[in-house]
Formats: structure tokens, sequence, C-alpha cells
């Protein structure tokens, strides 16, 4: 029903309004259709506690604005007169989310769970992490920023095992707190002058290179990390953190060979692997269902056909026909099918597609 009728609604049950804002392109909104939204015990309590609606965010802009949601899935909780009660940003189990929506209609809302939650963990950097997200989604730039900005400089960065967020989730979290809050897009530019500063002096710290060239992408400023990159001498040390992010850039340029040269394949097979395997394992414990499967394939295969298209394209047309051979053994779809030939015919090899490939190498 429309979100006005809903409020009605929910008003004369006694009840509250659940939104589910979501957008057809995003995996998360889709697992929570697969599981959370059919467990019975969800089910059961929604129909007694809430008016529950799907939004797509995309169609319904102005309601989406009005609650500034950005990041999906919002379920939005709302009282009968329109009133924000909390919202649970991104994916939750059954369970997960049951705890969560008792807590925020018991008056105990994200902020609180969330800073509870920081006390009690056994990894005190991630629980400040979740509680910089908790007052991004709260509409508190300047606490949740303060919080981003520890984990960046201090806590993740003395981590090894949340390195892979800070360069990642965490800078998109901070970029994203800067399109309303600019003092978080200055965080991230002071940042990335101080480590371009640093490699300037001849500093071969990696950790500066690879925040150099991670600041720049969230910032959108990619060329000038390639600026940087084709300064150096080919042997120079402070090439090797940057070659992950000049790969994509060097390939948009037709630069084959540079690019090959940044992402060597058997390298990038060794990385590529294992990274399936534990996105494999991810899979196993979770217990994904096929549709979910199929996206990490999917995701796999796209990465897989870039490095196709720089073989191809420096020449390399065995390594490009064990890799070919590789990605169809994951995925043979005409879809797939078709990427491979886009690829292939953007590095001018489009006949390698119909070429008999052989079996990978193990």
């Amino acid at each position: 029903m429309p979100f006005d009728a809903a409020l009605k609604q929910a008003a004369t049950d006694s009840k509250i309004v659940l939104i589910d804002f979501f957008t057809t392109w995003c995996g998360p909104c889709k697992m929570l259709d697969q599981t959370t939204w059919k467990d019975a015990k969800v089910i059961e309590l929604l129909g007694a506690k809430t008016v529950p609606l799907k939004i797509d965010a995309e169609r319904e802009a102005k309601l989406a604005k009005r609650y500034k949601i950005d990041v999906y899935p919002t379920i939005l909780l709302v009282k009968s007169d329109g009133s924000e009660i909390d919202r649970l940003v991104g994916y939750r189990k059954p369970e997960k989310f049951i705890e969560e929506f008792t807590a925020a209609l018991a008056g105990k809302n994200a902020i609180a769970r969330a800073q509870e939650a920081a006390q009690k963990s056994e990894d005190p950097i991630h629980g400040r992490y979740e509680l910089g997200r908790a007052f991004a989604s709260a509409g508190k730039p300047e606490e949740a920023l303060r919080e981003f900005l520890w984990c960046f400089d201090e806590g993740m960065k003395k981590s090894p095992k949340h390195m892979g967020v800070r360069g990642s989730f965490l800078l998109s979290d901070i970029e994203r707190l800067g399109r309303s809050h600019p003092p978080a897009l200055a965080a991230l530019r002071e940042r990335r002058d101080q480590a371009r500063q640093k490699l300037d002096e001849g500093s071969a710290d990696r950790s500066a290179a690879a925040d150099f060239g991670s600041l720049n992408r969230v910032l959108n400023e990619d060329r000038l990390t390639l600026e940087f990159y084709d300064r150096l001498p080919t042997d120079d040390p402070r090439r090797a953190p940057l070659r992950r992010n000049v790969f994509e850039l060097l390939l948009e340029a037709r630069r084959y060979s540079d690019a090959i040269q940044a992402q060597p394949y058997e390298q990038f097979v060794e990385q590529q692997e294992r990274m399936r395997t534990g996105m494999a394992q991810a899979a196993a414990m979770h217990k994904l269902t096929p549709e979910m499967l199929k996206q990490q394939d999917l995701f796999i295969v796209r990465t897989w056909a870039k490095e196709l298209e720089a073989l191809a394209g420096a020449g390399q047309l065995d390594q490009a026909r064990a890799l070919m051979a590789k990605i169809l053994e994951i995925d043979s779809s005409p879809d797939t099918e078709a990427l491979m030939r886009k690829h292939l015919t953007r590095a001018e090899h489009a006949e390698l597609f119909s070429a008999p490939t052989p079996a990978p190498a193990k």
C-alpha cells in the first residue's frame, strides 16, 4: 500500500510501519528477500507489530530523500506519525534482525546498541567502526567522522587483519559521509597529501604508497596515482604497492603491456585462486543460496575478463587462452561468452574466442 495509507493503518492497529528500502541492483537486498523475509519467526513478528512495506528507493526517490536513505538495504522503523524510531542498515540474518528490531521497540536504538557492542566486543577496532557507521546512519556526521578517522589513523592501521577493510569499506564510508559533510572529504585529501609527501621524499613505505592509491581512488582522482606511477623507474620499489590501483587505468588506456607488468598473469592467477578459496569457505560457513553463489561467480568472471583483455592486448596469447578456459569452467553462459568477446574485441583479438582453448594448467 502507499506510505501514507500504511501510516493510517499503523495508527488504527497500534503498530509501526517497517520499510525495507531496496534497489533492484542491490545484492544484500536480494539476500534479505531470500532468507530473513522468508523466516517464519520474522513473518510472525512483523505481522504482530508492523505494517511492512518494500519500497524501491530509486522509484520512490522523494520518500527516500525525506528519510535520507543512501545505503541499501535500509530497514526503517517509523511511528504512525511518520517520525523515525530507528533504522537497520545492511543485511541482517533472521536472528540478528529479530534481536535488533526488538531492542529498537524497547527504546535501545542503533547508536545505543553499537556503543554497548563496542564496549563488549572482543574486536574493539571493529566495534568502533560499527559505531561510526551507526552515527553516520543516525545523521551524526561529526561523531561518525571521529570514529572513522580513529580506525584509519590508528586502530586498523596497526591491525593486519583489518587492512583490507581499511583500504576499501572504511574509505567508502568516509567518502559517502563527505557528500553531505565536507570535513570528511577534507580529511581524506589531507591524508592523501601526507602519503604523497612521503613518496615524494623517496620513502619506500608500502603503506604510504597503498594509502596514496586507495585515497585517490575513493576521491575519484586516480589520474594522480597513474601520473606518479609513470614517473617512477620500472625497478622503483614504490611502484609495487600502486600496481593494483593502476591496472584498470592502464587497461582503460589500452596500455596492455604496462597493465600486464602491473598485474602479471602468474601473480594474478595465484591471487584469484586464494580469493576463490576464501569465498568458497565463506559461502559454506554462511550457507549462501544458489543465487548468492552465482553473484560471487559473476564477480570473479568480470574480474578475470579484464585480465583476459590485458593478456590478449599484450600479445600473451597462450596465457589468454588458458585464462579463457578457467573462466568458462566457472561460468559458460551466453552472458559470459559475450563479456569475453567484448574484451577480446577491444584488445583486437576477437579470433581467440572461436579458437580451441586448452585445459587450464594445474
